[in-house]
């Protein structure tokens, strides 16, 4: 089958759990829940669960359903580990975005994700941020800028605390190699997106417009016409055709 389009527009509430749900619990909640948008875990060294009912078919029902669907890619983090760690050094760091944006297209193609959809890095929190800072935005402008060289929209999933201000504070240096979309972990129970739930100073331009998601309530059991699902919660204001070509010579930092 042909990919499908990039994502609609969507301004509403979705959700994102571990494991895709099965068809008949996408169903259900397509008609009861308050959802419109779902954030599915498709790769990644560092992803945490199994998914046996991700296929490129799976996809395109929930996209014929009207789900608005979030691409999650989980590459390494920033903790010290052989096997899923994110290098300190900026340099390998930037090789390590390259390589994760590679890994995300293959699976975009695979599942039948069109040229144009925006993929999420979920990059998350961390405290030290002298040491981190450097390498996460290396990581994520090198990300952004591959994903942009293969026909991809890129997008990061980060906490308000650490790296929405990392990227935020270097926003300046190279914007056309900041992701396009800005998906952020505040768990304040506040639905809205505004600068201050996001972690951005009050009255930015950074990721003005359809261009920022606020994860605002994490891992919680929600029923709904008698499905039980453990998610997170996000308000979701994203419009892949605002955010131009998805095509970009900019240079990531390092």
């Amino acid at each position: 089958p042909a990919p499908r389009a990039p994502q609609e527009a969507f301004k509403g509430t979705g959700f994102d759990a571990c494991t895709a749900p099965t068809q008949k619990s996408m169903d259900t909640w397509r008609a009861e829940s308050p959802f419109g948008a779902v954030g599915v875990y498709i790769g990644g060294r560092a992803r945490a669960c199994a998914q046996p009912q991700l296929t490129a078919g799976w996809v395109r029902k929930q996209t014929e359903a009207g789900w608005h669907l979030m691409p999650i890619w989980v590459g390494p983090q920033p903790w010290s580990s052989s096997s899923t760690g994110l290098s300190t050094d900026p340099s390998r760091a930037d090789e390590q975005g390259r390589e994760a944006a590679d890994g995300a297209a293959d699976a975009a193609r695979a599942l039948g994700l069109a040229p144009g959809t925006p993929l999420y890095n979920d990059l998350e929190h961390y405290s030290d941020r002298a040491t981190w800072d450097a390498p996460v935005v290396a990581y994520l402008t090198a990300w952004t800028v591959r994903l942009h060289e293969l026909g991809y929209h890129s997008a990061a999933y980060v906490s308000a605390s650490s790296g929405a201000k990392a990227l935020s504070a270097h926003y300046q240096q190279a914007p056309q190699a900041m992701p396009d979309v800005l998906w952020v972990a505040r768990w304040n129970l506040s639905a809205t997106v505004t600068d201050d739930d996001m972690g951005l100073p009050e009255g930015t331009a950074q990721w003005a417009g359809p261009r920022r998601a606020h994860q605002f309530r994490g891992d919680h059991d929600a029923s709904y016409g008698g499905v039980t699902i453990n998610i997170d919660r996000s308000r979701v204001d994203v419009d892949p055709a605002a955010l131009g070509p998805a095509a970009g010579a900019a240079a990531p930092l390092s």
